[in-house]
This record gives structure tokens, sequence and C-alpha cells, in this order.
């Protein structure tokens, strides 16, 4: 039975003449699991929140959307729940039991169901350990289980989860999509998700969409589509299709295409056992320059009472350095960035700059960076603040309009850009100040791969410009194709560290999914590039 349909829909923001939906046609049945992917900016966001009246946007709206198999019936607002991309966006209360209570307690539930149904949803989700916790001492991860849990007490029919997994570590965004899946089969409920990273979430769906320039390009289960997506050639999608059928098709592949790791493996040595054994030596750690950062035996923590965050850690950054940092949500990646550039004092060890240096933070929130009302204004005032006259600073926008692919957005509010937008628009800005170091705190999230590729286009004209680049992510496939060296932060420490063919190579959970396919047939690939070269094409 179809629980949505989306007939013809066009949808349009204020004053922009191009349509964010350009006629969408839609169904979707009772209990599925759909997932809607495509490039940045291609609508999947502005369809999500349109099915959700609460947090639909402003704008011109045409077409039908019918709900529950009667376009005339208005959806409750608990019957539709919505998990947002930020974990810390959808929090409101200090403790878990508080957050689980909330939306019922809004809902005018009474005691013993609203202790029941958190107490029951607690359980199923496995957060009863968390129950007393305050919602501040929880990680990322942690966070979105909640936020999970909070919606799902509510008994929505219909989950909305946009990207739910961008700023989660490979661990936690397995554990989420997991929970999701559990929730989909126990209890029937019908999900509609969209999603950048696709290794994990593309298995999962019953069916996926495909967006591109506000339009469905094509519906479909998750083989069919792969293997239309490869017959087509179509190289925006291709680059975010599972790895294993990246590399059947890279491969040559013929029949069925595999889409997990274990059909990859399965592809692999029926078809290339006499090669196996095969492998790609590693380099040396790449230590591009002098020294230009020594941090020794650093031990912080935020309160005087509190536990350690950072705890005996020693790290040397050199000039030149593309340095992407690995680990865990809450592990204290972000805290390091700030220990790097000084915004923060150890209570212990020693941070060493070389003489003079300067730094640039780029925030987890790049939109935080902006103070003006347009896009234009806000970088005219950072360079009237950096001692560009009138028309230097005209010129050096121009420059930084054409290298970051501003045209067409200057006018814009920075909060109105899509991910990948404000990524490019708030590295412009810092560009201006020339820094010596550029620390980028989760800079891919939200980002397709074109986009991805991009921003390592950027990093790389940094370091050519003779700028050091240092990266915390999530997101291990960009950490393994664009940086110099990789380190993984645990417990407080640097555990291990080395370029990264040898620091993905020997790693069980924090490597590609190339890695898990070839291991055992292939050393050392951590690419699918790397695994096509293997095979021999």
């Amino acid at each position: 039975m179809e629980i949505l349909g989306v007939k013809n829909l066009k949808f349009a923001y204020p004053n922009e003449k191009k349509q964010a939906l350009n006629g969408i046609d839609l169904s979707v049945e009772e209990g599925e699991i759909l997932l809607v992917c495509g490039s940045s900016g291609s609508g999947k966001t502005t369809l999500l929140r349109l099915l959700k009246k609460e947090l639909a946007p402003c704008g011109e709206l045409q077409g039908e959307i019918t709900l529950f198999g009667n376009a005339e019936k208005k959806a409750d607002v608990f019957d539709i729940g919505f998990v947002m991309q930020n974990p810390h966006s959808q929090i409101v209360t200090d403790k878990v039991w508080h957050e689980l209570a909330f939306a019922l307690e809004n809902m005018g539930l009474d005691k013993n169901t609203i202790r029941l149904r958190t107490g029951e949803m607690a359980s199923f989700l496995g957060i009863s350990s968390w129950f007393e916790k305050k919602t501040s001492e929880l990680s990322g991860g942690q966070l979105q289980i909640l936020n999970l849990a909070s919606v799902m007490a509510m008994q929505p029919r219909i989950l909305l989860l946009d990207e739910p997994v961008s700023q989660l570590d490979p661990i936690a965004a397995r554990e989420f999509l997991n929970a999701v899946m559990r929730l989909n089969r126990e209890m029937g409920t019908t999900v509609i998700m969209t999603e950048h990273r696709l290794e994990d979430a593309f298995v999962l769906a019953d069916r996926v969409a495909v967006m591109q320039d506000g339009m469905i390009k094509c519906v479909g289960a998750p083989r069919e589509v792969s293997e239309r997506i490869i017959a087509e050639a179509d190289e925006e999608m291709f680059a975010s299709l599972p790895a294993a059928a990246r590399i059947f098709s890279m491969t040559g592949g013929k029949g069925k295409c595999p889409l997990n790791v274990r059909e990859g493996r399965a592809y692999l040595k029926e078809r290339f056992s006499d090669r196996a054994g095969a492998k790609l030596n590693s380099k040396e750690n790449e230590k591009t320059g002098d020294k230009l950062i020594r941090l020794k035996d650093l031990r912080f923590r935020y309160l005087k009472n509190s536990e350690d965050i950072i705890k005996d850690l020693s790290l040397d950054i050199y000039s030149g350095d593309n340095l992407c940092i690995l680990g865990a949500n809450g592990v204290g990646k972000s805290t390091l960035l700030k220990l790097i550039c000084s915004r923060i004092k150890p209570y212990m060890g020693s941070v060493k700059h070389k003489k003079g240096l300067s730094f640039a933070l780029l925030p987890q929130q790049a939109e935080m960076v902006f103070l003006k009302d347009s896009l234009i204004e806000d970088l005219k005032l950072t360079c009237l603040e950096n001692g560009l006259g009138k028309e230097d600073a005209e010129n050096k926008i121009d420059g930084l309009k054409q290298i970051f692919r501003l045209e067409g957005l200057l006018d814009r509010h920075p909060y109105d850009l899509s991910g990948g937008e404000t990524q490019r628009a708030a590295l412009a800005k810092l560009m201006i100040c020339r820094p010596d170091v550029m620390l980028l705190d989760e800079p891919t999230k939200g980002i397709d791969p074109a986009g991805k590729r991009e921003l390592a286009a950027l990093v790389e004209n940094m370091r050519y410009d003779g700028m050091t680049v240092v990266t915390v992510t999530h997101d291990i496939e960009y950490a393994a194709s664009y940086s110099s060296r990789c380190a993984m932060l645990f417990n407080g420490e640097i555990i291990s560290s080395g370029e990264p063919r040898s620091f993905f190579g020997g790693n069980s959970f924090y490597t590609t999914a190339a890695n898990r396919i070839s291991r055992g047939l292939f050393d050392n690939a951590i690419s699918c590039g790397d695994v096509a070269k293997l095979c021999g094409f």
C-alpha cells in the first residue's frame, strides 16, 4: 500500500529563478526503506523538508503530496519523524531521559505511558545505560542514536533521515544504520533517507532514487540502479557507488553487480585468484619539509574536576604536510586542532611553533565564520580587516571567485548555501588571511564525491602556495585518497601514524571498503583504483 505519493512537485525558493525541485514524481510503499541520493544541490534536503510540513522551507510550491492514501488528509505533527544531519541541532534538554520524554510530554501523554515508551525505546536501541547521563556527555554517535530514539518514541509512521551519518565516525555510522534497519524490520516503520556516504546505506535500502537538478533521474532496486549507472557511464554518480560495484565496473565485470564487501570479495577471488599476492609498495612517511609544530606530552581537560580529553599526546607537523587526523566521535579531534593553533592551552606538556607562524581554523560548522547577510559583504569586510584597499580587495575577490567557484553565490546569504558551497566560501574567506597553517574540522561533511575532489584540489593549491594543512575527518575514503599522512587519535593520544597505504593497509575497521574487499588477495590496496591496477586494468 502506498503510504506517501508525490505528483509533479515543483518548488522554488524566494527570489530564485531556478527551481530547486522540477516535476518530482515518487511513490513510497508502506514499510520500505527508500534511499534518496544525488550530488550536492540536487534537491534532496528540500524534498525531505517539504514532506514534513513543520520544516518546509518558504517558497513557491506546486504539485501534490499524498499522505497515507488520502490527498486531502494532513499528517499529524507526530505521524512523520525527522532526524537532522547535525546530531547536536536536535537536542533540546539536559539529560537523556528528559530528551526521550520531551516530545511525549508535548503529545499530552500521561506519566505512565511516557515512562513505558521511554523505557521500551531505550531498551530496544540499547541505550539504557545512558538513561541518567547528561546529553553534554554523549559523543556525536550517541547523540544521533538518542535523536532517533526520541523521534521513534512518538511512534511515527514515516521516518525521514537527512544525511544522518555525515558527522559520525565509520563505526558509529554503522551502528546508527543498523538501528534504523531494526526499526524498519521489527516495527514496520517506513524510512526515507538522504545520504552521500553510500557504502553502507546503499545495501540497506529496498529502493534507491537518484536525483539530479531537482528531478528524479531513476528509481529502482540498489543493484538495478548500480547497473544502470555503470551502463550509462554516469561519472557523477559512479563515484558514489559502493566500492564493490566500482571495482566490478573498473575491472570489466560481467553479469550480476556486487554491492557489498562479501560479494566484492567473492567476485575478486573468482576472477583474479591467479593474481593473488600482488601488492603495491608503501612509501616512507611523507615528511615534506621542516618541522613547523611540535606537540610534546600534552594533557588537557575542559573542567578542573573532569577527565583528561588529551593524554600524553605527542605529534610533529611538517612544512607542506597534508595531515589527516582520524578517530571516533568525542575522542578529542576538534580539541586537538584548537591546541595546535593555541586557541586553548594544555595544563601539561608543550606546544612549540616555528617563529611567526600564522593559523586559520575552519570549524565543523563552517557557516560560523560568516558575519554578514551576503557572501560578498563578508569577503569585502575580511579584505578590509587584512589591510587591503578597495581595488586590491576587488582583485582578490575576483581571483578567489574563480578558484573557489563562487560565481552566482556572492549575493546570497551564507546560510542559504549548500554544504559544498558553504565549505568553498568559508575556505575562500580564510584564504584572504593567508595563513601558514590551515586547520580544517570535518570539511567533507555533506559533500558529494565531486565536491570532495574539488576540496582536495583546493588543498593541493594551498600546499603549492606554501601552506600546511591539517584536517580532522571521519571520511576514510578522502583521507586515503588525498592525504600525505594519516594519524589515529584514541584514548587521548596518537596511537598510529603513517602514509595512507601503510596506515590503512593493516586496519580492520578504520580502513577503506576497497581494502576490506581485496584483503587476503592483494596487499596494501586502499582504493578502487589500486585494486583495478593489481587486477591488470
